[in-house]
């Protein structure tokens, strides 16, 4: 432990090593959940472990029926690229086209073209409800319910709703596959804001509960699928709708992360109990902002250092955020964009 401490301190010191230099192929910090972790994965991790509480990655999400729309606009803007580009893997028909499967098609050019210029990757899922497959729709779709057999059956192998459960997790392991055969590591943040009660994986307490649905696709993508450029980030909503009831298990999560909108009755944001609350469950790993529309700030960073990345939702960004201040976030010397990424991570 004192060995793990001294190094640790000495990679925060090298400020502009991390940010310039290539430091070390491995760095310090805790190895992958997935014991099989490839090599880029592990060093990814590792970056993130070694930023925590000393820098901010700048994150943006962009529709999957847009591609790359909203990180290009944060460039046209800015004149830099976020450090992270995300997408997902949609779950609609050209009814929701901003979100169409057909789009798929696209993805591992696209992922590949970001990845070489040099982005983190990262990918959410609003996966279809298994008991209506997809396409389907958001509202009544992605958003709607199980009833407890329905959700027993998504969870006992064999059952026609296990079988679909796996028919989708198929379709999603072919992409990941292929960015893992293209040694690109993913920050993986399936079944997000499980502590709401909108998605159909939402609000299901116990043992048998979301924790067993969120383990079920963790052993289905590591050992079945041998995914091993996965990083596991687990995303609730605010903590205000709870938290420990719903976390998997540290051998089950990478990356704590939180997504993080205003509520209708307060103007603060990034309330700080909440912070706390998260720390609680995070320890000594790195948290994120796994998804926002109001972007932190140096200000905000004083009291809540360990946020590691920030992933601004595709349009939510502009609407939330003057030109003025997305400008002063992305030329903050606290947040890393893409050109202050290290030479390590751009040369997988």
């Amino acid at each position: 432990m004192k060995l793990f401490v001294f190094f640790f301190f000495i990679t925060i010191a090298v400020n502009s090593n991390i940010l310039a230099e290539k430091p070390e192929k491995v760095m310090i910090g805790a190895s992958p959940v997935n014991a099989d972790a490839s090599s880029e994965t592990k060093n990814l991790l590792s970056y993130f472990y070694s930023i925590s509480g000393k820098y901010t990655l700048t994150g943006q999400h962009n529709f999957l029926g847009r591609m790359s729309k909203y990180t290009d606009s944060i460039y046209h803007l800015t004149g830099m690229y976020p450090a992270i580009w995300g997408s997902d893997f949609g779950f609609s028909d050209s009814t929701h086209d901003i979100d169409n499967i057909k789009y798929r098609s696209l993805l591992i050019a696209e992922v590949e073209k970001q990845h070489h210029r040099g982005s983190i990757i990262t990918f959410t899922y609003h996966q279809a409800n298994p008991s209506m497959g997809e396409p389907c729709r958001f509202e009544g779709g992605v958003e709607s319910k199980l009833t407890n057999g329905q959700w027993n059956d998504v969870l006992t192998p064999g059952t026609s709703l296990n079988n679909e459960w796996c028919k989708q997790m198929d379709i999603i392991a072919f992409y990941l596959k292929k960015f893992r055969d293209d040694h690109i590591p993913i920050l993986f943040r399936p079944y997000h804001e499980m502590n709401g009660g909108w998605f159909w994986w939402g609000r299901h307490q116990g043992e048998n509960g979301y924790k067993a649905l969120w383990i079920q696709l963790f052993k289905y993508f590591t050992i079945h699928h041998q995914l091993n450029n996965l990083i596991w980030v687990w995303s609730p909503d605010k903590p205000s709708n709870g938290l420990k009831e719903y976390y998997p298990g540290d051998e089950y999560v990478d990356i704590v992360a939180c997504d993080i909108y205003p509520e209708k009755d307060t103007s603060v944001v990034y309330r700080q109990e909440w912070y706390n609350d998260l720390l609680e469950i995070t320890k000594n790993r790195p948290l994120a902002i796994g998804e926002c529309g109001t972007l932190v700030n140096d200000e905000i960073l004083i009291a809540q250092p360990r946020w590691v990345w920030f992933m601004s939702w595709c349009e939510q960004v502009f609407k939330r955020n003057s030109p003025e201040e997305i400008n002063k976030i992305y030329h903050s010397d606290r947040f890393i964009t893409l050109d202050k990424l290290p030479k390590f991570l751009k040369d997988n």
